[in-house]
């Protein structure tokens, strides 16, 4: 830097200033002309001061900013880093050992009870239970406050799907299970949770995610393993925190809401559409749940399963592969948020090379099927019935039974014959609304227009997923959209808008859905004909299932 006096002398060297010899008694340089200030003094006789005139000897070369610097530097690191990922591809497998130590030393491991393929699982295909738990070891009170995580001691889980993997690996599968699900919870030993630590606990019902509470991952896995019938190969936990991580390193992924987000539970603020977010919002995007499709926990689990299929999207594309300080950034943070079982941490780095292929159309998300999502349920630990969310218990096995058989869960099987002969199906609907699954997307662009259609639909009986953000903009006349073989639920849906239009489409598999039009007028009571065998909804698949592709923001 050049002061003032310096910088109005013409020639003179800017930095000269800073070599000249300092006053006697190491006192600080004064403001003077050169003339008054004085040399060193050797034993009392002042030495003579030398005169520099015009610029001194300049190295070689052009100067570079402190930017371009930098710059110089991440691209050599971007040189070595690439060089280094190369070379992976060319070395031999002592190389490839290497890697999968790095992989295997770096993530954390738990070992879990109850682990294992069943007898009659296929050869080369896996089930992996995924558990979204708000651990707050580690962290700060700061970041438990930014991350709305709370001070409540304990470990909960939040977030609860089964991510199976085809024999083939090329096709992943992923079941999204409702933490409030009423399930039988296995007989325990007391964490000292539910009584004196290490009492036994016997069998009984509650929610699911009272299992990790209770028990921890081996509970956890258990209660899983009864209530779907589906075995278990391996176990990953995702700390909140570290998730907030992952989405950073890949600079934020993009998310859509049908309408404007004020919520103070999670803290999540968002305009009407579409929001790039970083990792907290991301964070608070997927756990909210009180003012965002009708609060229920069903509305926050089709968020999550846009915002999995986002940030898959986000980590698969040519920008983040292509640059190895992105990838690099990710996968560390990916490392220091997981915990697996020491099994899955041995097969990860070949797991991830045989996956390597998959696209979002790969990769299936699927709901349980719900007898009823509002269960009132009376339990051990409450005077009163609590709140809970019922599956369907036969459309369930069949989704879990395809789990176990591993069978795509977007085709419709063909429906079993009937002992009994079918009769003249009636003209009018057969499938009452509390056994349809229907998606409401907003097809106008009208603010909160879809959050309103689906609360109609619910109250009218229909399990009903708001899909957040715009579908597409001026449809103006509601349409019912609906997969092979769901030719029955549509017609329900039809007897409940009078106004909409019908059409088959084929790439919705099992699916129902509705777009919403600008001539959306509410919803009129349904009533259902007696169903004839052949028309019976158990007769085909009804399963609310789509591919990520599907779920992203558009």
């Amino acid at each position: 830097m050049v002061d003032g006096h310096d910088s109005g002398r013409g020639d003179a060297d800017p930095l000269e200033r800073y070599f000249r010899p300092r006053p006697a008694g190491g006192a600080a340089e004064a403001p003077a002309d050169d003339g008054d200030i004085e040399g060193v003094t050797i034993d009392g006789m002042p030495a003579p001061r030398v005169k520099v005139d015009g610029r001194g000897p300049r190295r070689p070369g052009r100067r570079i900013s402190p930017r371009a610097a930098m710059s110089a530097r991440r691209q050599k690191r971007f040189l070595t880093l690439t060089g280094t990922m190369s070379a992976f591809v060319l070395l031999t497998s002592g190389g490839a050992w290497a890697f999968q130590n790095y992989v295997t030393g770096a993530i954390d491991k738990v070992h879990v009870g109850g682990l294992g393929k069943g007898k009659d699982g296929p050869k080369g295909a896996m089930t992996i239970l995924v558990a979204g738990v708000d651990r707050r070891e580690g962290l700060t009170k700061a970041q438990q406050k930014a991350a709305k995580l709370g001070h409540d001691p304990g470990e909960r889980s939040d977030t609860m799907e089964l991510v199976h993997v085809s024999r083939n690996h090329d096709r992943v599968s992923i079941v999204s299970l409702p933490r409030d699900s009423y399930v039988t919870i296995p007989a325990h030993r007391s964490n000292g949770s539910e009584g004196a630590k290490g009492q036994q606990i016997g069998a009984r019902p509650g929610k699911l995610t009272w299992a990790y509470q209770f028990g921890g991952p081996d509970l956890t896995v258990a209660t899983i393993k009864q209530a779907t019938g589906v075995s278990i190969d391996h176990y990953i936990e995702v700390n909140f925190y570290g998730f907030v991580n992952m989405v950073d390193a890949l600079g934020g992924v993009d998310v859509c809401t049908e309408q404007a987000v004020d919520d103070p539970k999670s803290g999540l603020k968002l305009p009407q559409g579409k929001s790039h977010v970083d990792g907290l919002k991301a964070l608070a995007f997927a756990r909210a749940r009180y003012t965002l499709t009708g609060g229920t926990d069903l509305g926050r689990i089709d968020r999550q399963q846009q915002f999995m299929a986002s940030m898959m999207k986000q980590a698969l594309s040519s920008k983040t592969l292509s640059d190895p300080v992105k990838s690099t950034k990710f996968l560390n943070a990916a490392l220091k948020s997981l915990r697996v079982d020491p099994e899955l941490a041995k097969s990860l780095p070949k797991l991830a090379d045989q996956m390597k292929d998959l696209s979002t159309d790969s990769l299936t998300f699927a709901n349980v099927p719900l007898a009823n999502p509002g269960y009132n349920a009376q339990l051990w630990n409450s005077p009163t019935p609590q709140s809970t969310v019922q599956w369907d218990e036969a459309k369930s096995n069949d989704l879990f039974g395809r789990i176990r058989h591993d069978e795509p869960l977007t085709e419709t099987k063909a429906p079993k014959p009937s002992a009994s002969p079918s009769k003249t199906p009636s003209d009018g609907p057969t499938v009452p609304p509390d056994d349809i699954s229907v998606r409401v997307l907003n097809a106008i662009g009208t603010p909160g227009l879809a959050t309103r259609a689906g609360s109609q639909l619910t109250k009218d009986g229909f399990h009903v997923t708001v899909v957040p953000g715009v579908a597409r903009r001026g449809l103006q006349h509601t349409q019912i959209q609906y997969g092979p073989g769901r030719e029955d639920s549509a017609k329900t849906l039809a007897a409940a808008i009078p106004n909409a239009k019908l059409k088959e489409v084929s790439s919705l598999g099992s699916r129902v859905q509705v777009m919403v039009g600008a001539d959306w007028d509410g919803v009129k009571k349904v009533k259902v004909a007696s169903p004839s065998p052949a028309a019976s909804p158990a007769s085909g698949s009804s399963l609310d299932s789509g591919t990520a592709t599907e779920k992203l923001c558009h």
